[in-house]
């Protein structure tokens, strides 16, 4: 098979199109020939030297949708599939186990032509998805699923804030939320953003790089925010503070721009903000993702479709964060 596999640490260029063996399933898993995958960035962290454990050489990719070959139950056998992309949740659904990890280092990931995964990690895809649209959701989709509701505790009519528009999980984030009846303002640094998510229903789209931009914005969407889901981190997470309503939650999923200088912490005391943190999520809680997602009839953002042959443009790009949703690979070009 063809596999995109990351030689050593380093820029794009380190990622290679070379000729492995297939995957041989052991038992319990299924074989599955990939139609698309989606690209995160996990996987600039890692060719960064920014993740924990690295095991290298490896091939990459977290996100995978595609057709079944071979599996333990015939039935599986011809279906649509996409992964579920961690494995080793454990019994606790409020945390992860020390056994958790994520597909796509150390265990072959999803750039590449098969993977073998157990069969316990499949979910057909719905019906109205495309490969490619189905291979936008799993690390984005379950991350924003478990950030809205497991952690958020989202309620009908609410007022969320999503910052970093245009990354794969603040989309759909965005999306998500909206079916599930909240009002959505979103921050970016992009004017073609901010312009995009009004389209998709934004109540509020300022730009971050504006001083104070959080006054803006709770005067465009008519109030504060009492639900913020945020991948950044770093000094604007003063902002959100902020800009947010008294008891609200500030719900915590990356760290782009990493840890912040200072804190007001008096803000956090005296609003009665509470800050959550949340990583990925459960095999349920990703079952619970694409039954809304069919309910919804939701369609992931997709920026652009690369051929797997063309892995180090597409991982360039996301380099640059200048996507509005999703970069894919298509595996079968």
């Amino acid at each position: 098979m063809r596999a995109v596999r990351l030689e050593r640490q380093g820029p794009p260029e380190e990622l290679k199109l070379l000729d492995l063996p297939d995957p041989a399933p052991a038992a319990g898993e299924a074989l599955v020939r990939l139609h698309a995958c989606g690209l995160n960035r996990r996987d600039v962290w890692i060719r960064q030297g920014l993740y924990a454990r690295i095991q290298l050489p490896c091939v990459l990719g977290s996100d995978g949708a595609g057709v079944v070959e071979q599996a333990p139950d015939r039935k599986w056998i011809g279906k649509r599939a996409v992964i579920i992309p961690c494995y080793g949740w454990g019994p606790d659904p409020k945390v992860q186990s020390r056994d958790f990890f994520i597909l796509g280092m150390p265990r072959q990931g999803t750039m590449a032509e098969k993977i073998a995964v157990p069969q316990s990690m499949l979910c057909e895809i719905p019906a109205h998805l495309s490969f490619a649209e189905a291979a936008a959701l799993p690390v984005a989709g379950l991350t924003a699923y478990r950030a809205l509701v497991t952690r958020g505790e989202l309620r009908k009519d609410e007022h969320v804030l999503v910052t970093g528009i245009g990354g794969g999980v603040a989309t759909l984030t965005l999306l998500f939320a909206k079916a599930l009846g909240a009002r959505v303002s979103v921050n970016s640094g992009s004017a073609e953003k901010l312009a995009k998510a009004r389209s998709m229903g934004a109540i509020a789209a300022v730009s971050y790089k504006e001083k104070n931009w959080e006054k803006e914005l709770v005067a465009q969407a008519g109030g504060p925010p009492s639900l913020i889901i945020d991948g950044a981190g770093g000094d604007g997470l003063n902002n959100l503070l902020a800009a947010s309503s008294g008891a609200a939650r500030i719900v915590v999923y990356g760290a782009t721009r990493l840890s912040p200088s200072k804190l007001d912490m008096p803000k956090i005391f005296f609003k009665q903000v509470d800050i959550r943190g949340t990583t990925m999520g459960t095999d349920d809680e990703f079952r619970a993702m694409l039954q809304l997602v069919e309910r919804a009839r939701i369609q992931p953002v997709i920026d652009r479709v690369f051929p797997l042959s063309q892995a180090v443009e597409a991982n360039r790009l996301l380099e640059e964060s200048a996507q509005m949703g999703k970069i894919i690979l298509d595996c079968t070009k």
